[in-house]
């Protein structure tokens, strides 16, 4: 199969000689192994005929026509990669990624991407350093009908919108579970996988009680999950009774919203819980005075998981984020493990609530506990948790957020799994002018998922994107 690196020129009709649509050289053309014409030609799912004129001029260069670049929705001057299949005698430009994303995330209007914005921006750089084309877009513009999407491509420093073929691959980004359970998407989505046969990668968010159930399937996995049950009143007096604090968490919450401790001693129930910018705390002398405060709170989508005696760094409880990816190769692979410690005032390590990040091996150097693991030992149960989890699990995952903790007698603990891990600047460590590893890593992932891995081991190279002049950090 052949591959080279091209620049997209697009010219009108009358550049072309008659019954051509496209020039290229000869060379680029015995580089491809190009039979005789004419040949399918495709970028997404966009698929029409290319009449191909060959000429001496020894140039990465492909002229296609105006009217192919409207039928293909390829853009002028774009470098892209451009394999021929033999097999289906198809020429490919691409891969085509898309990223799935509500518009307006994280609740900000001032960007077009909110809080995301940096880590789309990275995304586009590193998708053109790798030949890959790249397009943002809401579920509203998804097109079946036309098999398009309308979206944004980062052209010259800036997102400019434009219309493209249904992608190679989508990366689901949604930020907002009820933006992703709306029905008009899931049946949009069912198309795209079913019909399209595109894959769609990290496709929902997680439930926890649902996570807890599959991986307690697993024998290996049972030593890393504390105690969860599903909230009933008699449920939480049984826990209590058995640990004496116990966390009640939202099913289907995140950064740290709606987690309530609950903790008993000396005949007081105290329920602490996060509001705002506080932790609000409420002490009951009644069994029932609390149950009846928590009613009010809580329902029955809520679990209740044991508390732990959890290790801590500067007086606070401190967990570790172990990001997993798919490779290159389709393996898991761990990209990046920080620790996160808890604000002073606060019930919870989130970043999203005050919590501060470090480097993982700085937090686990500075905790105390009995038979402390080494981060090579945390590494290795993120990916088994991960792979157990693929293994169990009915959806297409290609990035994990794994949050463990680590107790005073050195045991490692599952807190949670996330298919959605942040990707907005709180998660940056130390100063650095690279790409984020983990961008890096997810557009390997997309040539690996849409067969153009083999082909780009070793690209050819081409200039790499400048950066716009900021503040340049290292990121996950």
């Amino acid at each position: 199969m052949g591959h080279a690196r091209v620049v997209i020129q697009v010219m009108s009709e009358s550049h072309f000689p008659p019954h051509a649509n496209m020039i290229m050289s000869q060379s680029l053309a015995d580089r491809l192994r190009l039979p005789n014409q004419p040949v399918w030609v495709t970028l997404g799912i966009a698929t029409d005929t290319a009449f191909i004129q060959l000429s001496r001029n020894p140039s990465p260069l492909i002229r296609i026509s105006s009217r192919l670049a409207e039928r293909l929705k390829i853009q002028n001057q774009k470098t892209l990669n451009v394999r021929y299949d033999s097999r289906n005698r198809r020429l490919h430009f691409g891969p085509l990624l898309g990223v799935l994303i509500n518009r307006n995330v994280e609740g900000s209007n001032k960007q077009l991407f909110g809080l995301m914005a940096r880590f789309l921006e990275e995304c586009a750089l590193a998708s053109t350093q790798k030949g890959v084309c790249l397009v943002v877009f809401p579920p509203e513009n998804i097109h079946l009908a036309r098999k398009t999407v309308r979206g944004w491509e980062y052209r010259g420093n800036q997102w400019l919108q434009t219309e493209f073929p249904l992608p190679d691959a989508i990366y689901n980004r949604i930020t907002s579970r009820r933006i992703e359970r709306q029905p008009e998407l899931q049946q949009k989505l069912r198309t795209l996988k079913n019909t399209c046969r595109i894959p769609f990668f990290n496709e929902t968010f997680l439930n926890k009680r649902e996570v807890h159930e599959l991986l307690i399937q697993d024998e290996k996995m049972h030593r890393l999950l504390p105690e969860t049950q599903p909230y009933h009143p008699a449920r939480l007096r049984n826990m209590l009774e058995k640990y004496g604090v116990v966390y009640l968490k939202p099913t289907n919450g995140s950064l740290g919203q709606g987690i309530i401790r609950v903790t008993v001693a000396g005949g007081r129930w105290v329920c602490q819980y996060p509001e705002a910018s506080r932790t609000v705390t409420r002490m009951f002398h009644r069994r029932k005075e609390a149950l009846r405060h928590l009613r009010r709170r809580v329902s029955p989508r809520y679990i209740i998981q044991r508390g732990l005696n959890l290790v801590t760094c500067d007086g606070r409880p401190v967990d570790f984020r172990v990001l997993v990816q798919k490779n290159g190769k389709g393996q898991w692979a761990v990209t990046s493990i920080v620790g996160r410690i808890a604000n002073d005032q606060d019930i919870v390590s989130n970043l999203a609530r005050g919590g501060t990040l470090r480097k993982a091996a700085d937090v686990l150097s500075s905790v105390q506990a009995i038979n402390k693991p080494t981060i090579q030992h945390l590494r290795q149960r993120a990916l088994e948790i991960s792979q157990t989890f693929e293994q169990l699990s009915q959806g297409h995952f290609a990035e994990l957020g794994v949050d463990l903790v680590l107790d005073k007698t050195g045991h490692l603990w599952l807190i949670e799994l996330n298919s959605k891990p942040s990707k907005t600047d709180e998660t940056v460590t130390n100063p650095s002018t690279a790409i984020r590893p983990s961008v890096n890593r997810l557009i390997e992932y997309v040539t690996y998922i849409t067969g153009w891995a083999p082909c780009l081991t070793a690209p050819n190279a081409v200039p790499k994107p400048r950066r716009p002049d900021r503040t340049r950090r290292k990121r996950r």
